[in-house]
């Protein structure tokens, strides 16, 4: 496997996209005119503080958490391409931060984007995590999922 894709780089992503899920939703929550989808924006952005220590936590304790021993074949090829796509993602929340979108609703549907992507990637490293941490993974997926739900209604709120 290559070295670019070890689970420490993955976690290195990890940390990145949530430092820039951060930064978006912070841009996000200041040029919302609406105060409920502000609200949203403002939940999440603290969510990815949160996210951001907890990779950074198991980064620094990195022989407490990730296994070594790869699987080869296959899965490797798998966890490369998932991994591939998370450094766009990283790419793209920058360049949207910076750009803004045309619209509240095009807004929370990458949002919705980037919540999918970041339950996919965490998904897969799980795979590379002692059994006994996958509690703490397990969290971060969960609220990945919350934060899908919430864009999800909010999306249909708003659609309304």
């Amino acid at each position: 496997m290559s070295n670019i894709f070890s689970p420490q780089e993955i976690l290195r992503i990890a940390i990145s996209v949530e430092e820039n899920g951060k930064k978006l939703y912070g841009a996000l929550e200041k040029k919302t005119k609406d105060k409920g989808i502000a609200e949203v924006w403002a939940y999440l952005k603290d969510q990815e503080e949160l996210h951001r220590k907890t990779f950074a936590d198991i980064l620094d304790n990195i022989g407490d958490y990730i296994v070594y021993e790869f699987s080869p074949g296959e899965y490797d090829a798998y966890i490369k391409a998932i991994a591939a796509g998370y450094i766009f993602v990283a790419e793209l929340m920058e360049k949207k931060t910076k750009e803004g979108f045309v619209s509240d609703l095009e807004a929370i549907d990458f949002g919705i984007y980037i919540e999918k992507e970041s339950i996919l990637t965490y998904s897969a490293l799980r795979s590379y995590v002692l059994t006994e941490q996958h509690p703490v993974l397990d969290k971060v997926i969960d609220e990945e999922k919350n934060h899908l739900v919430k864009l999800t209604l909010l999306k249909d709120k708003f659609k309304k």
